[in-house]
């Protein structure tokens, strides 16, 4: 089956039913759902996204972070009790404000972030996610991906896009091809070799972001890999499925 790793819905302006339609068109069976950082009630999107996501066979994963566009956040770092229903969380930009590219060091964002980690918040952050087996898509610069990382080997980590909004694809990929928790989505972005030969088939997720990619856009990427139809079907969903406690 086919499992989209990257689905961001918003209530008001692209809902799952339109997300469902979608995603069905282009043959994909299910997907990792979240609020889109534009939404305007993230918390009613949240719980939405938790109350629907089984009406479709969807899996839920809770939204935890800034909105880039607005540059705002929760007054609090804080999960909700009903945590554990979520399939997983996605962490998005709570730290910094705008997309990295390039991996250039801000030393008081980083610094700003290692305070944070090691407060108590945080650390129920990731003591929910360990317990409950919640992988965390996790979106931040380069500098505090990396941190994120080596603190939490523990843990299930997908970053998105390949690194691309992380730090850039090769500075992300060279840096974290061999840590063997760490997983990558491929929405957006063009998978080259290098970066296949790498991180190997079985730690890429197909993503489409959508909806701003197309998700028959992002499985022809995968149908174009050179690699075996048994390493295609991995990709597509299998390595996620095994990530969410899954069978197919």
């Amino acid at each position: 089956m086919i499992v989209d790793a990257h689905v961001s819905v918003d209530r008001e302006r692209f809902p799952i039913e339109r997300a469902v339609e979608v995603l069905r068109g282009a043959h994909v069976g299910s997907a990792v759902v979240f609020a889109n950082s534009r939404s305007v009630d993230i918390d009613a999107t949240n719980a939405d996204v938790l109350q629907r996501a089984p009406e479709f066979d969807l899996y839920p994963f809770y939204y935890l972070g800034g909105n880039p566009w607005t540059d705002t956040r929760p007054d609090r770092l804080a999960l909700p009790d009903t945590i554990g229903d979520y399939a997983g969380i996605r962490w998005h930009r709570w730290i910094g404000e705008g997309i990295d590219r390039e991996g250039l060091l801000d030393e008081a964002e980083l610094d700003w972030a290692i305070g944070l980690m090691e407060t108590a918040e945080f650390e129920a952050v990731v003591s929910a996610a360990a317990h409950y087996s919640l992988p965390i898509i996790f979106e931040e610069s380069f500098a505090v991906t990396l941190e994120f990382v080596l603190r939490y080997p523990d843990l299930d980590i997908i970053i998105p896009y390949l690194g691309a909004r992380s730090g850039g694809e090769m500075r992300v990929v060279r840096a974290l091809w061999d840590v063997a928790n760490v997983y990558f989505d491929t929405s957006l972005v063009a998978i080259d070799d290098l970066a296949l030969s790498r991180i190997g088939p079985h730690r890429l997720l197909y993503g489409s972001a959508l909806p701003e990619g197309d998700p028959d856009v992002e499985l022809d990427k995968i149908d174009r890999l050179q690699v075996s139809d048994r390493d295609k079907e991995a990709i597509y969903g299998d390595n996620l499925l095994s990530l969410l406690g899954q069978e197919e």
